[in-house]
């Protein structure tokens, strides 16, 4: 009975000494796992980024909103200008559409160089920009 015994025993203490090793290695791969992802220091995004490509950008985004031929045919734009939005400051790009019968200024909003809002614009944020003919646009337009 003993040799019975001592075999039951050490089945257990191998059972038990695997359980143990085993659970060691998870709370070291989590140890290990949730320390990096804790000690990454916060990303800090500039807001403030002029946004270098806004023409082709704010034409990608008409593509989806207009409708008439007129509106990319006679379009202005204005390059981006810090503006006071809210409480912080954004580069603002202005848009005109003078489609048939309609005129329709709209505010173009960036955060950190990419398009964040795209608004009817108010007399503020759109008073005094320096339009040009928006040709980027006028080249998508529907044939």
């Amino acid at each position: 009975m003993q040799g019975g015994y001592c075999h039951r025993r050490r089945s257990r203490t191998g059972t038990a000494t695997a359980g143990a090793g085993t659970l060691l290695l998870l709370i070291s791969m989590c140890a290990f796992g949730c320390s990096s992802a804790t000690n990454k220091p916060n990303e800090v995004v500039n807001s403030e980024v002029y946004p270098a490509n806004y023409k082709n950008q704010i034409a990608g985004l008409l593509m989806t909103n207009l409708t008439q031929n007129a509106d990319y045919r006679n379009s202005l734009i204005s390059p981006p200008v810090m503006k006071p939005v809210g409480q912080n400051q954004h580069y603002v790009a202005c848009v005109q559409l003078n489609g048939f019968n309609q005129h329709k200024e709209k505010a173009v909003i960036y955060f950190a160089g990419n398009i964040n809002q795209f608004v009817d614009a108010t007399p503020d944020e759109c008073a005094g920009a320096a339009y040009e003919p928006f040709t980027e646009l006028a080249k998508l337009a529907p044939r």
